[in-house]
């Protein structure tokens, strides 16, 4: 097996496989924990992220696959060594590549055994082993084809296990009228939130422009080019998204009709967990209600459990595979590219199998972490991303852009991303919960001293619009003296670490650009002028205003 093989597939997959792939890799248990969690605790805007979703798509089949796909890379990196002439661009994108993707594998791998250590009585440290060595044995046997032929059976599973636990707990909650009714009453049902103050968490437009961005970013990662370039033909990579974004606003929207439906069935039951202290952890909520939703089955709320572990195998398969296709081509390449086929394979493989075990680890080492996970995924992501997109844009929309610019824009806006994020962990403002359900047919002699009480508001102690936010205890105030305004600002001073952490990504990638163009236009006029990029390292659409048409053909004929 050549290397191409073993991290391409040989470049000869086809689109519904891959489509499966890049889905389940994305969509993993952050999603399936997180959505419903969501859902339940801040009510049903999170929905308008579908539009942000479905917009990425479309950009990056006019950017990404036309731009990246004939230049046939393997490390999405690579590109910046072309574009800008410079190996010091390509090593600190791909080493910011690198940081994020093992961010987001360790939320992914940690967010259900910590889930699943309360609710199913699962040891934390054997959820992690077994997924991590699981992920690993097979991602290092078998290369890019196992690890996408993997993701097209877990889509199946998490599928399977997501519409059968809305059909059993719809039918307990009296219907789906019925679940409607209950959330609405409890305030959950919210789609008019079009508010232009940036520091409330979700509204219209950072749920649809912001949630753009961040979506675009995962695109121009590691783990979606890999998989974009393993396809036969740049038609098959375009039917990759176009195949993709329906999926996701399927999967999307019955994972926001499962925190629906969940909310109804602990109203209907007289028993919510969180509030009951049954379980003391938001994370821990969606597997607690699966379990006894399907307890009337023996064996069936395994399905469930099992679409779990499904979502965070996939990430953990294809973001090792993606992290050891960055070091072979971005690091390596001096001690690799007089080494034979087999050679290069063998330390690929090894190169898998430790970012396997490093991810693993990594996972146990954060076994503290109660943040809610689609907010602490999006920020693992989204700190390092934002500016990675900046970089990709500046190069593909601007010829005057050089190594220099390039490099001042993308530290600058990187160190900007990190400081608002730990700024926003240390002084953000707290954002209020939903509130919680009853707790009067709860087993008496089980109900935490956090019992709710009528007449009280509950809300969470920590800052729940912080990036990472490790406190979940439940504290009451009398409903007459707390500020119900849904927002929780209106009597506040503006401050960029209450700025909701979905902007994130839009405030790396326009800083990355603005002033690497700055940067760039001084270096240029002042130093030595850097010589013109050719046509083709620019996006297709920015050729003609840029370059004269012969150029522009003679990039379209290569």
């Amino acid at each position: 097996m050549t290397n191409t093989e073993y991290l391409l597939g040989g470049r000869r997959l086809r689109a519904l496989p891959v489509t499966l792939s890049l889905f389940a890799s994305f969509m993993s248990a952050i999603s399936l924990l997180g959505i419903p969690t969501e859902i339940y605790s801040y009510g049903t805007m999170y929905v308008y992220c579908q539009i942000g979703q479905v917009l990425s798509y479309f950009l990056a089949m006019v950017t990404l696959v036309p731009l990246l796909y004939p230049l046939r890379v393997t490390s999405v990196y690579e590109y910046f060594q072309l574009r800008f002439q410079s190996r010091t661009v390509q090593l600190l994108g791909a080493a910011c590549g690198v940081m994020s993707t093992l961010s987001y594998m360790t939320v992914a791998l940690l967010s259900p055994a910590l889930a699943l250590e309360t609710a199913v009585g699962v040891p934390l440290w054997l959820s992690i082993v077994l997924v991590g060595a699981t992920g690993t044995v097979y991602t290092t046997l078998g290369g890019m084809k196992s690890v996408v032929w993997t993701d097209v059976f877990q889509s199946f599973v998490i599928f399977a296990g997501i519409f059968t636990v809305i059909g059993k707990a719809t039918v307990d909650a009296g219907g789906l009228e019925t679940v409607w009714r209950i959330n609405k009453d409890t305030g959950r049902i919210i789609f008019d939130d079009f508010s232009l103050d940036p520091r409330v968490r979700h509204t219209f437009w950072n749920m649809s422009v912001a949630i753009t961005f961040y979506w675009l970013a995962i695109h121009f990662s590691q783990t979606s080019v890999q998989r974009l370039v393993s396809t036969r033909s740049m038609q098959d990579a375009n039917k990759v998204y176009l195949f993709t974004g329906p999926l996701v606003v399927v999967f999307v929207s019955t994972l926001c009709v499962t925190g629906l439906v969940m909310v109804a069935y602990f109203q209907q039951s007289g028993c919510d967990p969180l509030a009951a202290g049954y379980v003391k952890n938001k994370n821990q909520i969606v597997p607690y209600f699966v379990i006894h939703a399907l307890s009337f089955l023996p064996g069936l709320s395994g399905l469930y459990v099992a679409t779990i572990f499904s979502g965070a195998l996939s990430t953990l398969s294809s973001g090792i595979n993606a992290l050891a296709a960055n070091t072979a081509q971005d690091f390596l390449p001096w001690f690799l590219q007089h080494r034979s086929d087999a050679v290069v394979t063998a330390i690929t493989k090894s190169l898998v199998c430790f970012f396997g075990i490093a991810s693993t680890g990594l996972a146990y080492l954060a076994k503290d972490f109660q943040g809610p996970v689609i907010q602490v995924g999006f920020t693992a992501v989204s700190a390092t991303n934002g500016p990675l997109l900046g970089l990709f844009l500046l190069g593909g929309l601007f010829p005057q852009a050089n190594y220099v610019g390039a490099v001042i824009g993308f530290l600058t806006a990187l160190v900007f991303s990190f400081w608002q994020a730990l700024g926003t962990l240390r002084f953000g403002h707290p954002i209020p919960m939903m509130p919680m359900g009853p707790t009067d047919q709860c087993s008496v002699g089980n109900v935490s001293t956090t019992a709710l009480t009528p007449g009280y508001n509950y809300t969470t102690v920590g800052n729940i619009n912080s990036s990472f936010d490790f406190t979940t205890q439940i504290s009451f105030e009398n409903v007459q003296g707390v500020d119900l305004n849904p927002s929780g600002f209106s009597n506040r001073a503006f401050s960029m670490y209450d700025v909701s952490y979905t902007w994130a990504p839009v405030t790396g990638s326009i800083l990355t650009v603005v002033i690497g163009l700055i940067t760039s236009f001084i270096f240029n006029q002042f130093f030595r002028k850097a010589s013109r990029p050719e046509a083709k390292f620019l996006f297709p659409f920015c050729r003609p205003f840029w370059y004269s048409d012969r150029d522009v053909l003679q990039t379209e004929m290569k």
